[in-house]
C-alpha cells in the first residue's frame, strides 16, 4: 500500500494536544515541539522549539495511528 504522506500529515495534524504551557488543546498542525517531547502553543513556545511543520517531516509516517488504522481497515 502506497502511503500518501500529505494526506497522512494533515490526518496527523488534527490530532488535538494540550499545550504544556497553558494547558489549553490545540491541533497539532499549530504547535511547537520542546526538546523533551512535549508541545507547546505559538505563545507558550520558545525560540528553541520547532513548528509542527518542521518535525512532521521527520517522522516515520509508518508508525503513525493513521497509517496504522489504514492498514486494519483492508
Amino acid at each position: 500500500m502506497q502511503v500518501n504522506s500529505e494526506e497522512v500529515l494533515k490526518e496527523f495534524g488534527k490530532r488535538v494536544q494540550r499545550c504544556y504551557g497553558c494547558f489549553i488543546s490545540y491541533y497539532l498542525k499549530d504547535m511547537f515541539l520542546g526538546e523533551d517531547v512535549t508541545f507547546y502553543c505559538e505563545h507558550c513556545k520558545s525560540e528553541e522549539m520547532f513548528h509542527f511543520d518542521d518535525f512532521s517531516r521527520l517522522l516515520d509516517l509508518s508508525k503513525l495511528r493513521e497509517v496504522a488504522d489504514e492498514h486494519h481497515h483492508h
